[in-house]
């Protein structure tokens, strides 16, 4: 899925699926448990655990909608399409029928599926809000794998809402995120329990749950044991960053790529670039880019918002190099990685084994930093590398004194018909071994 700006794409109008509205489902008929809990980890977006909507009842039985504190029974849930970063991976468009307009909700919400429905780029849930499909308002859900920006989240839709000649405002079509510039507001969850109206909302058509199936296709826990098969690395438990954003392995990237005189920002923009490209994940990175132009002293003229296009283009364009240089073996195995978090972690560990020792130590507090997902994550990834033929283990972990080490097998073959291959021993040197 791409990690450009969005965008609405020119594609054919005709629609190749049709919506019948009759065939609503309740939420636990189209998803399965984990695939509905997962929807809900994805949009929290990466925070903090309290930080989600509680639809509920007052004891007076009149329907609240709260920033969740403590919890209240009965209860739904809905979340918000911000983070610390106003970035989100999903957003909605909620089709009111408050004068009772039912036709003027239905449609719009139809032309607006229509619309997105198009999109590759994007997965979509399209909901009624409450139990009846036909006497209700929709809810239309968009995602996306990677973060965006609020602000291009909410150009976006206000694309989308003047396309079918929806009139943004309270009681027609109502955006999230929209201009707000704090918390702003929340919407339920697909398919949850509303609380005015006591009834659970329904699915009429869904794509997030293809979006899912590769990172929840999962062995059990003997399947876990065997480096044979497939380790545990959905996307559910890649998304918790670790406390502290990477800037440099000693913080030196703070000060090497500031921003500290006019019309510099471009070049230290694309130094930052070039350097972040080969040791941590583009969500990394962007933060770091992030941080680089809200630092800088002076202020550039430029926006925010071009700063983060320019990192786009200067990344994709490293990854276009970058990729022409891998071994026929290496594209085919990152081709067939499912989630980003694995193909970043690809692209880390090949540089780490770009040296002159024949294997290379990965430190699994290092790699979740500069992924910016959870220690068990990190160390998923590696024995999934592993399972995989990307990665040989050549010695073990010995606590406090020397890191794992491996070997980079995905290009094997390659090196072996190059009479390059050369077997790797450790050599038990404590100065080549030793943590970072």
């Amino acid at each position: 899925m791409t990690t450009g700006a969005l965008s609405l794409r020119t594609l054919p109008t005709l629609l190749t699926d049709c919506v019948l509205v009759g065939h609503a489902k309740k939420a636990d008929v189209v998803f399965t448990p984990r695939q509905w809990f997962a929807m809900c980890a994805h949009m929290m977006n990466e925070n903090p655990a309290n930080f989600f909507l509680m639809p509920y009842r007052d004891k007076n039985g009149t329907a609240k909608f709260a920033k969740a504190f403590k919890a209240k029974s009965p209860a739904s849930i809905g979340f918000y399409p911000t983070n610390s970063q106003r970035r989100s991976r999903w957003a909605a468009m909620d089709f009111d029928m408050h004068d009772d307009d039912q036709m003027r909700a239905r449609d719009l919400a139809l032309k607006a599926f229509s619309v997105l429905y198009r999109q590759p780029q994007l997965c979509v849930a399209l909901t009624a809000s409450a139990g009846d499909p036909v006497h209700s308002g929709w809810h239309l859900f968009i995602f996306t794998a990677e973060f965006f920006p609020c602000d291009e989240w909410t150009r976006l839709l206000r694309q989308v809402a003047d396309q079918i000649g929806a009139p943004v405002k309270s009681g027609v079509c109502e955006i999230f995120p929209d201009e707000c510039r704090g918390i702003g507001r929340g919407i339920r969850a697909p398919g949850t329990w509303n609380p005015k109206s006591d009834e659970c909302g329904l699915i009429l058509h869904e794509t997030f749950s293809a979006f899912l199936h590769a990172e929840l296709s999962v062995t059990s826990k003997e399947g876990n044991a065997s480096l044979s098969v497939r380790c545990n690395t959905r996307e559910g438990d890649q998304i918790t960053p670790s406390s502290e954003l990477f800037r440099g392995e000693h913080g030196e990237w703070v000060p090497a790529f500031a921003i500290t005189a006019p019309r510099s920002r471009h070049a230290k923009l694309e130094a930052l670039v070039g350097t972040a490209f080969f040791q941590v994940s583009m969500k990394v990175a962007r933060q770091n880019a992030e941080r680089q132009f809200h630092e800088a002293t002076p202020a550039p003229a430029a926006t925010l918002s071009e700063h983060l296009a320019e990192f786009n283009d200067l990344w994709a364009g490293m990854e276009r190099i970058w990729r022409k240089k891998l071994y026929a073996a290496e594209r085919e195995k990152i081709n067939s990685l499912a989630t980003d978090n694995n193909r970043e972690a690809f692209r880390i560990t090949r540089n780490w084994s770009q040296a002159d020792s024949p294997d290379f130590r990965i430190v699994c507090a290092s790699l979740a930093n500069r992924l910016g997902v959870t220690l068990k994550t990190a160390s998923n990834i590696r024995r999934h590398f592993c399972s995989l033929g990307i990665l040989r283990k050549t010695a073990e972990y010995v606590p406090h004194k020397f890191s794992a080490r491996y070997e980079w097998t995905a290009n094997r073959e390659a090196k072996r018909k190059q009479g390059a291959l050369i077997s790797p021993q450790w050599n038990g040197d404590p100065g080549d071994a030793r943590l970072k």
